[in-house]
């Protein structure tokens, strides 16, 4: 049986440099589930330093923090998800299923003769 025509999309947002993306906003995801950048970055399968350097790069572009980090003590320190990150996130991912959905009638349009 033959393979079908398919159309995958993946959405970047740039200043200069590329800024916000699928990588990030999963990693938000993941911090806003685990309350923790190594966990996050364990269950993305990325060194923590990676995952770190991300985040710094990303908030250095957008000019404001997407997480706010909390060092040890009693119970432990943490990450968690800043309102604005939040928001970044929300809209970043609302854009993408539009955007999808979009793509795919244009890919119907084009290409719907080779589906």
């Amino acid at each position: 049986m033959e393979e079908k025509l398919r159309c995958k999309m993946s959405l970047k947002l740039w200043k200069e440099d590329k800024v916000f993306g699928p990588g990030i906003c999963q990693l938000l995801m993941k911090i806003d589930e685990t309350g923790s950048m190594h966990q996050a970055a364990a269950a993305m399968g990325l060194a923590y330093s990676k995952a770190w350097k991300m985040m710094k790069t990303t908030e250095q572009g957008l000019g404001f923090a997407l997480t706010e980090r909390v060092s040890g003590g009693r119970q432990g320190g943490g990450s968690q998800v800043t309102k604005e990150g939040r928001q970044m996130m929300e809209r970043y991912l609302a854009f993408e299923q539009e955007a999808s959905q979009a793509v795919d009638e244009l890919f119907e349009k084009y290409f719907g003769e080779y589906l």
